[in-house]
């Protein structure tokens, strides 16, 4: 998936993409909420950093931080299903203006779903 993806290249335009579109859309308030107390800059670069082995490529948030274990580390945070909701919204918008093939989005897309289906429902 990295290679189909484009390599670190897009995916860090993707993420920088992202966090421009949580900061600044009006509907994403929850979700740029979540990020409140955090430094914005940190923690585009640790989703870069996950994207990467996540995708198949370098395994560099490992590397740096260790397992991912997503739930654990977003527990601190209230994600619930209006944030979770918003985070897939500036994801999509993200992977819209990204180069990426279209049949690659769809399949980044449903691992995206999945994701934050499985961060909100910690919080039920």
């Amino acid at each position: 998936m990295f290679d189909k993806i484009g390599g670190q290249i897009v995916i860090d335009k993707l993420v920088d993409d992202f966090y421009h579109i949580m900061r600044t859309d009006p509907e994403a308030q929850e979700c740029l909420a979540t990020h409140a107390d955090r430094d914005m800059m940190e923690s585009a670069a640790k989703l870069k950093a996950f994207l990467s082995g996540w995708t198949g490529g370098p395994p560099v948030y490992l590397e740096k931080y260790g397992h991912p274990r997503l739930r654990m580390r977003h527990f601190p945070f209230s994600i619930g299903e209006a944030e979770a909701r918003q985070w897939l919204m500036c994801m999509n918008k993200a992977l819209k203006l990204s180069s990426i093939e279209p049949d690659v989005q769809v399949k980044l897309w449903e691992a995206f779903k999945q994701v934050a289906v499985m961060l909100s429902t910690k919080n039920s």
